[in-house]
């Protein structure tokens, strides 16, 4: 058994026997505690990794610490499903159905609608799934900023989008540094 095994294990151990964190009496933030880990959360409390990052814009996936406060939504008493969040990056161990339970009112068969080239036995990892139908009554759409996201990507995934038209919408935008978790317009 490895060092590394030794350490993991344990941790990992406990985590199962005291489940992901503990939850605020709102139910909108979650106090990690050993073994916790941001899949774990959004998938306790239905909520998107996107979501958890945009709440939380510094904090660091890989680097967890025991004690810290995470948002996990925005507690305004209202139904919170005006999420503009379009697509999910597929993560290791995911599947269409974890996906789809990741992602408020999106059952497994509307996963496949939406993705129709998309195969449960071979997702790849780092992929981008559409999990929600783009919203036309403003006629704006967004993305959120995920890990890896580069202008270019952005565009690619967006019928008849240039980085240039990106740019236009929002001029805020530094291409070099895109923030985790932000929004950008993108039509």
């Amino acid at each position: 058994m490895t060092k590394l095994s030794r350490v993991v294990a344990p941790t990992l151990a406990l985590g199962m026997i005291f489940g992901a964190g503990s939850v605020s009496a709102e139910d909108s933030s979650v106090t990690i505690e050993a073994g916790d880990t941001l899949y774990e959360i959004a998938n306790e409390h239905d909520v998107s990794l996107n979501k958890i990052y945009e709440l939380n814009p510094n904090l660091e996936p890989r680097n967890l610490q025991i004690g810290t406060e995470v948002q996990i939504s925005v507690d305004t008493g209202n139904d919170n499903n005006n999420s503009r969040e379009v697509f999910h990056t597929i993560e290791p161990g995911e599947t269409m159905q974890s996906i789809a339970n990741l992602h408020k009112d999106l059952t497994l068969e509307k996963l496949k609608e939406l993705n129709p080239d998309l195969e449960e036995g071979n997702l790849e990892v780092g992929t981008e799934v559409q999990v929600r139908e783009m919203n036309k009554e403003d006629g704006k759409v967004y993305h959120t900023i995920e890990p890896g996201n580069t202008l270019y990507g952005i565009a690619e995934l967006y019928d008849g989008v240039t980085v240039n038209e990106i740019m236009n919408l929002n001029p805020d935008i530094d291409p070099r540094s895109l923030s985790i978790g932000s929004e950008v317009r993108v039509k």
